[in-house]
Parts: structure tokens; C-alpha cells; sequence
């Protein structure tokens, strides 16, 4: 149940338990309450604790080009926290260095599906259709001309440019879906 489903049964029942077995009942069972939803925060901050390891992982293993162990840290956290983008992110680069951009494909859609104006995310997802000859890198690339156009010297200008940069050769690199 969610915390505050919880919450509002526990008030419930705390209002049963006086009505039932007087103020000693009821502050047991009020120390229950308190002691279960010590519990459940201890395990959610135990679980952001593992994530977030699994996450530093992931990212040394990207630095050290070892991308298969990067692969398995960042799908890890993706089945833990699905919604969280950043996991997506480094599962998609994982695939990208092992060269499985049908796999990134798939990740960096998901990643848009999340959050559709992260830039990361779509200049990934450029860059896989790129790599397996789609035309829709062409529209990844507008996205993210206007970005940096957008942008115009903001703290991410470098970083917007570099992605549209790059995504620019991948395109003009990779032959077309129907040349191949």
C-alpha cells in the first residue's frame, strides 16, 4: 500500500483501538504505526542507497570503456527504478560502446518517453536512428538545432553544440535505410 493509504488506515484504526481497548491500546498501536513507517522509510533510503551505487558503477565502467559491466549495472537500475531517466541514459551509452544500436534504439526511446524535452536522451536517440539508417535522425537533429539555438550561451551551450555536432556526422556517415 502507498504510505499514505497507510496513514489514513492507521488513523482508522487507531480510532477503533481507543474506542475499543482505551489510551493503552491506543498508543501501542501508535507505536506500531511509527515503527513500520520507520521500517519503511529505512528500507526506501536502503534502496536509494543501492541505486544509487549501482548508478556510480555504471558510470566508472562507462569511464574505463568497459561497457559490457556498464551494460549490467545500468539494466539493473532500469528493472529498480524504471522511471528514472538517467538510468536509461547510461543502459543506452552502455549499448551505444558496445556497438548495439538497435538495443539503444529501444533504451533512448524509452528515455524520450520519460522526459521527451531531455537533450541527452533525444541526441541518444538521434544517434541511434543514425546508426541503423532511419530518417528520423533528421528530425532528432532539428530538435536539437533548436536547442541550441534556444540555448544561445546558456551553461549548456558547449555540451547542446557538441551533441548536434556529433549527431551531424553519424547522419552523414550512415547511408540511408533505403541505400543500404
Amino acid at each position: 500500500m502507498r504510505r499514505l493509504g497507510m496513514t489514513g488506515i492507521a488513523a482508522a484504526t487507531l480510532a477503533a483501538a481507543a474506542v475499543l481497548g482505551g489510551a493503552s491500546a491506543h498508543a501501542q498501536f501508535a507505536s506500531e504505526i511509527e515503527a513500520y513507517e520507520s521500517g519503511a522509510n529505512a528500507l526506501a533510503d536502503a534502496q536509494r542507497d543501492v541505486t544509487q551505487r549501482a548508478i556510480d558503477e555504471a558510470n566508472r565502467a562507462l569511464k574505463a570503456k568497459d561497457y559490457a559491466r556498464a551494460r549490467r549495472y545500468a539494466a539493473t537500475v532500469t528493472r529498480a527504478d524504471p522511471k528514472r531517466v538517467e538510468s536509461w541514459l547510461l543502459l543506452g551509452a552502455a549499448q551505444q560502446g558496445l556497438g548495439d544500436w538497435s538495443a539503444a534504439r529501444r533504451t533512448y526511446t524509452t528515455a524520450v518517453r520519460i522526459a521527451p524535452k531531455h537533450p541527452e536522451a533525444r541526441a541518444g536517440l538521434g544517434m541511434a536512428y543514425a546508426h541503423t539508417g532511419d530518417p528520423k535522425a533528421a528530425a532528432e537533429l532539428a530538435w536539437l538545432a533548436g536547442q541550441v539555438a534556444e540555448c544561445d550561451g546558456c551553461w549548456r551551450a558547449s555540451q547542446l553544440t557538441g551533441w548536434k555536432t556529433a549527431l551531424e556526422a553519424a547522419i552523414q556517415a550512415t547511408p540511408a535505410a533505403g541505400s543500404r
